[in-house]
C-alpha cells in the first residue's frame, strides 16, 4: 500500500517528504579529544562512528597550558586520527562551538586506512599562532589515563 499526501500541487509520495533537512556533506578529520567517544557524545549528543585516517604534512603538539592538542603544518610530518564522514551542518556547528578559538577550520587531504584520499575539514593552528603550541607531542593514551575524567567534568559543566 502506497501512502501519499495530497498537496495543492498534486500527489507526493510520503517517503519523499523531508520534515527536517540538514545536509550531510561534511567530513571531519580529528586528532585529539574529538577522537574519544565520550567527548564526542557529550559535544554532539550522539554516538558517532569514525574511521582511522592519516594526515601528511602536519604535526600534533600539546597546546601550552591545555590538556588538548593542536596541529600545525610541518614538512615531513604525519599524524593519525579519526575521520568522521557525512556529518550534517547541525553536528558541525556543535563541533565548531566546542573547539577553541585558536584553530582555523581548513579543508585538507587525508588518507583513509585503505589508502583512499579524501578531502576533510580539520581544526588547524595557523602558522602565525605557532607560539601557542608546546614542543611536546600530545599523547592520547596519557590523556585518557590521566586527564580524561577531569576534562569530561569540565566540558559537562
Amino acid at each position: 500500500m502506497e501512502v501519499v499526501l495530497i498537496w495543492k500541487l498534486g500527489r507526493v509520495p510520503a517517503e519523499g517528504i523531508l520534515l527536517h533537512y540538514a545536509p550531510m556533506n561534511n567530513s571531519l578529520f580529528t586528532y585529539g579529544t574529538l577522537e574519544i567517544p565520550q567527548v564526542v557524545q557529550i559535544i554532539t549528543g550522539q554516538v558517532l562512528t569514525g574511521a582511522p585516517a592519516r594526515l601528511e604534512g602536519y604535526a600534533r603538539y600539546q597546546l601550552k597550558n591545555q590538556a588538548y592538542p593542536g596541529i600545525i603544518q610541518e614538512a615531513g610530518a604525519s599524524i593519525t586520527g579519526t575521520l568522521y564522514l557525512e556529518l550534517d551542518d547541525v553536528l558541525m556547528a556543535r563541533m565548531d562551538e566546542y573547539e577553541d578559538t585558536c584553530y582555523e577550520k581548513r579543508r585538507l587531504r587525508v588518507i583513509t586506512e585503505n589508502g583512499m584520499a579524501l578531502n576533510a575539514l580539520a581544526y588547524v593552528v595557523p602558522g602565525k599562532s605557532r607560539e601557542l603550541l608546546s614542543s611536546s607531542s600530545w599523547d592520547r593514551e596519557h590523556f585518557i589515563n590521566n586527564e580524561l575524567d577531569a576534562f569530561l567534568r569540565s566540558i559537562v559543566s
